[in-house]
C-alpha cells in the first residue's frame, strides 16, 4: 500500500506492480493518517500525442511533478521509528532500483535526508529530488521531477511548507475527488507559485477509504 503511494508521487510506472509484501500502513506501528498528493503536468495532450502515428514524443521542459505524502502518528517516537523503516524502500519505490542515486544535503534538519537523480528520457535530462524528513509526529516524503529547474530548491521549499502549515486529520473529500481540511492543509494554497499550473490529484493511505478492495 505504501508503494502505491510512492509510485503516486514519483509519476512511475503502474500502481499494480506493488504487491502484498510491501510494507503495509499496519506495519508503522501508532501510525493515525496518511495521504498523498501528486501535483502533475496536463498529460492529456502527451496521451493523444503518443496514440497518434508518426508523431514525435517530446517532454516538455520544467516541472513535471511535485507530490508528497505526509504520514501522521500518535507520538514522535512512532514517527522517528518509521522513518527508519521507511527511508531506504521509499528511495527504491520513488525512483527505481537501475537509477543512479546520489545523496543530499537539503537542509531540512538532522531528522531528514535527501536524494537526486538525473535520468535521460525522450531527450530531456530529467532530475528526480527526493525528501524525507520526520519531525514531530510526522514523516514527509516529497519528490519533485522536471528539468531546466533548480528542483533542490524546489523541493526544499515544497517541503518546508508542509513542515509549516497546521495540519491534523482525516479531511473530506471534495465533489472534484480532491481532499481539503485535516491533514491536507498541510499542503500549499491553490494559489502558492510552487504549484502553479500543475493538477492536484489525492489518494488516502490510511486507513483505507470504505471499499477499496484488500490487495
Amino acid at each position: 500500500m505504501l508503494a502505491l503511494a510512492f509510485t503516486l508521487v514519483a509519476g512511475a510506472a503502474s500502481a499494480q506492480e506493488a504487491t502484498p509484501d510491501d510494507l503495509q500502513p499496519a506495519d508503522l506501528e501508532g501510525l493515525q493518517h496518511g495521504v498523498a498528493r501528486a501535483y502533475t503536468i496536463d498529460y492529456s495532450a502527451l496521451i493523444d500525442l503518443a496514440a497518434t502515428p508518426g508523431a514525435e514524443m517530446t517532454v516538455p521542459s520544467g516541472v513535471l511533478t511535485l507530490s508528497a505524502v505526509i504520514l501522521e502518528f500518535v507520538s514522535s517516537g512512532n514517527a522517528e521509528t518509521a522513518l527508519a523503516l521507511l527511508q531506504e524502500d521509499a528511495t527504491t519505490d520513488m525512483v527505481g532500483e537501475t537509477a543512479e542515486v546520489t545523496e543530499i544535503d537539503l537542509n531540512l534538519g538532522d531528522a531528514s535526508i535527501g536524494y537526486a537523480s538525473v535520468e535521460e528520457f525522450e531527450g530531456q535530462e530529467l532530475e528526480t529530488i527526493i525528501a524525507v524528513v520526520q519531525q514531530d509526529t510526522y514523516v514527509y516524503f516529497a519528490v519533485g521531477v522536471g528539468s531546466d529547474q533548480d528542483m533542490q530548491t524546489l523541493v526544499n521549499d515544497f517541503t518546508t511548507t508542509l513542515i509549516d502549515n497546521e495540519g491534523s486529520g482525516a479531511g473530506e473529500l471534495n465533489d472534484d475527488a480532491t481532499y481539503s481540511g485535516g491533514l491536507w492543509n498541510k499542503f500549499p494554497a491553490a494559489d502558492d507559485e510552487t504549484i502553479a499550473d500543475l493538477i492536484p490529484y489525492d489518494s488516502v493511505i490510511f486507513p483505507e477509504p470504505e471499499g477499496t478492495p484488500a490487495p
